[in-house]
């Protein structure tokens, strides 16, 4: 039976345990150094130091917002202070329970207070914690998540694993990899921002890390599925696919994707990731809390490398209509997709509703939109061809369609 957290570590660190630690997130993970840790005791009130500060209220009685100036400096020295403990609980604990590494944190930082909401069956919160967890990807290497917040939640990722004295340490994290990115603004460069607003809606947050099979040439691997913590009631997300080589992750794959809030569509079976998403649209509109128009993202993993499979419409009907209108609103050439009449039946409900909208507004430079989506209902589908409903704010559209080539070829509709 495995000794309390709190007494193994504090063994080890009595003794002048060296724990290798990255400098503060800065773009130096290269230079970590080893150093003699701090005390178990140390730690946790070095940390509830952090926690005080965040927790600061205002006149209002309310602590400051992801924002606030105050913030980037405080998270940043609370995710060290917890690389630094993640690797001394490792270093105790190295065969340690899935259940215990998921509750790493249970002795660093104490659970936040919350009280139960007027407006349903939940808690609320209005002070910062610290959630987050580790796994082990592999031997001696673990993949460690933490997050800040109250109502939003930003976290970082970090890899704890030993260092060439031979004791764990926290020897990368996604942060100083993230500034490094951050002027091409691109996918990595997304895990910068602590805040709410950066170069997109909202700062990531993991919910979720999977170990993954190990590449031909021995390396581990591990996905991290994460959010975007932001209002909305369709959701950015991210995954990312990353190679550890013994002193860095190595991205393979990072992509980010669109998601119905409260909507958790995500499967791996040991060699294809296949994720619910969320897809978009040239012409059409989808409401926020909308799951429609729901798409699939298949990610493929072998010894050799990550195969992108791409992204499919689970309703291909919704993508072939929406392309149709699409181009017909362009002005583009559309014989190859749709007969004449097909044509000529939209191009008028377009005209009419232009003439419509001039009619209530006649100073105005009106332009038609076929509105939001209501439903895409299929009424039959075969290898010749086949039929759906398409139901808009401007109509209900229904089309008939054949495939030439395995391309759909519009021969009718009705708009009522």
């Amino acid at each position: 039976m495995l000794a309390s957290p709190q007494v193994v570590i504090e063994s080890l660190l009595s003794v002048g345990l060296l724990v290798v630690i990255p400098l503060p997130f800065a773009g130096r993970a290269a230079a970590a150094q080893t150093v003699a840790t701090p005390s178990l005791t140390d730690l946790r009130a070095e940390h509830q130091q952090v926690l005080d500060g965040l927790n600061v209220k205002n006149a209002d009685g309310k602590v400051m917002e992801l924002d606030d100036e105050s913030v980037p400096a405080l998270v940043r020295k609370g995710w060290q202070l917890a690389g630094t403990w993640a690797a001394a609980y490792i270093e105790a604990h190295p065969t340690a329970s899935a259940r215990e590494l998921e509750r790493i944190f249970a002795d660093f930082a104490p659970k936040p207070k919350g009280v139960k909401s007027q407006y349903g069956d939940f808690l609320e919160y209005s002070e910062y914690s610290l959630a987050g967890s580790a796994v082990r990807i592999g031997p001696s290497v673990y993949v460690i998540e933490a997050s800040y917040g109250v109502d939003f939640r930003t976290s970082t990722f970090m890899v704890v694993a030993r260092g060439q004295d031979g004791h764990f340490g926290a020897l990368w994290n996604i942060k100083d990899l993230a500034e490094m990115h951050y002027p091409q603004q691109d996918e990595i460069g997304r895990w910068m921002h602590l805040v709410r607003r950066a170069y997109y809606n909202g700062p990531l947050n993991v919910a979720r890390i999977v170990p993954l099979p190990r590449a031909a040439n021995g390396h581990v691997r591990f996905l991290v599925d994460a959010y975007q913590a932001a209002d909305g009631g369709t959701a950015l997300a991210q995954l990312s696919i990353w190679e550890w080589d013994g002193a860095a992750a190595n991205p393979l794959l990072v992509e980010s994707y669109e998601y119905a809030r409260n909507f958790d569509g995500f499967q791996f079976d040991g060699r294809t990731i296949r994720i619910s998403t969320k897809e978009q649209l040239e012409t059409l509109s989808s409401c926020g809390m909308c799951r429609e128009p729901r798409g699939v993202w298949s990610v493929r993993v072998t010894p050799a490398g990550v195969e992108n499979l791409g992204r499919r419409f689970l309703q291909p009907e919704l993508q072939w209509a929406d392309e149709l209108l699409s181009k017909i609103s362009e002005g583009a050439d559309v014989t190859r997709l749709a007969d004449r009449k097909v044509l000529d039946a939209l191009k008028l409900r377009i005209h009419e509703g232009e003439e419509e909208a001039r009619n209530l507004t006649p100073q105005s430079d009106a332009t038609f939109s076929w509105g939001m989506l209501n439903e895409c209902r299929v009424l039959r589908r075969g290898q010749q061809g086949g039929a759906f409903v398409l139901v808009v704010d401007e109509g209900r559209l229904q089309f008939t369609y054949e495939l030439r080539q395995g391309r759909p070829y519009f021969t009718d509709v009705e708009i009522k």
